[in-house]
């Protein structure tokens, strides 16, 4: 005769396993949006059991760091992926998978810019002079660098900030044109202003850059943790050094048009993992 009673201890005996074993439970994980649009993030909140796991999507990996006895998790949208479905999936620590969940990423309606230069410009864009070519391979160098090894915990507590008012010329992800050939995607957003300007931090961090290069004149590169930096473009005047410690909102150079520019304004673009994203989505970040 079949034994129910040992049937029935053996289902409860491995309930009991499954629920001691497993980390966290489904509902304990949440994404900001599984619809994301391209050039854009998705903020992942979990148990912290999770803590130092990481999430998978298009053969990309990221981490689930530890914030305030959770984890928090951010998927960049690159926007050189293509819209479609995707899964994203989370692991633990010790390499089990814990959920996966269906992203489907939907187009952005990025703007077209165009721009006529003459060849000065195209000169600093691609130079062709050996010392120029020099100049440009170290000012590269420096700009990887400045982003190379970023502070382990968030700096900041508060949402980011615009760096300054002023008239959006060229929006994020414009896909740029120079006497109407294909030039670049546009990695940040574009705000005239008079030279002069203020230009504020837009969120607390370190300096790991204050520098004149070549193409995009007087820089500033703020490290704010996590693997998060802000950029600040083609500056009349840098009111800060590599190193130093700033505040949101601390004013941090002025508006210029150094570097490869036609006329004065700000380029300021946010990087997560190297990957840029519409700094208007860390305008809105609340975590």
């Amino acid at each position: 005769m079949f034994n129910f009673r040992l049937l029935n201890k053996i289902i409860l005996t491995l309930l009991a396993i499954f629920l001691i074993t497993s980390p966290v439970l489904a509902n304990d994980i949440s994404f900001s949006t599984q619809e994301p649009k391209i050039g854009s993030l998705i903020t992942v909140k979990t148990h912290s059991d999770l803590i130092n796991g990481e999430i998978m999507i298009n053969n990309n990996s990221f981490p689930i760091r530890s914030d305030n006895n959770q984890g928090i998790g951010i998927i960049p949208i690159s926007y050189w992926w293509s819209p479609g479905e995707y899964t994203a999936t989370i692991v633990d620590n010790q390499g089990r998978t814990w959920i996966k969940e269906n992203i489907r990423i939907k187009d952005a309606d990025f703007d077209k810019s165009y721009l006529t230069i003459d060849d000065e410009q195209e000169e600093i864009v691609r130079p062709t002079d050996p010392e120029r070519q020099a100049r440009r391979a170290r000012d590269q160098e420096m700009v990887q660098a400045a982003r190379a090894e970023s502070h382990p915990d968030r700096l900041w507590t508060e949402s980011f900030i615009w760096p300054l008012e002023g008239r959006l010329t060229t929006d994020f992800g414009a896909t740029r044109y120079h006497n109407n050939e294909l030039a670049n995607r546009h990695n940040g957003i574009d705000i005239a202003a008079p030279t002069g300007t203020p230009v504020m931090a837009s969120n607390t961090g370190q300096v790991t850059l204050a520098a004149d290069l070549l193409a995009t004149g007087k820089t500033i590169i703020i490290d704010h943790g996590w693997n998060i930096y802000s950029s600040y473009l083609h500056l009349n005047e840098l009111f800060v050094e590599k190193g130093d410690s700033v505040t949101q909102g601390d004013k941090i150079g002025a508006v210029g048009s150094t570097g490869f520019s036609t006329g004065p304004h700000l380029h300021w673009s946010i990087s997560y993992n190297r990957i840029f994203l519409d700094p208007r989505d860390f305008v809105d970040l609340e975590l």
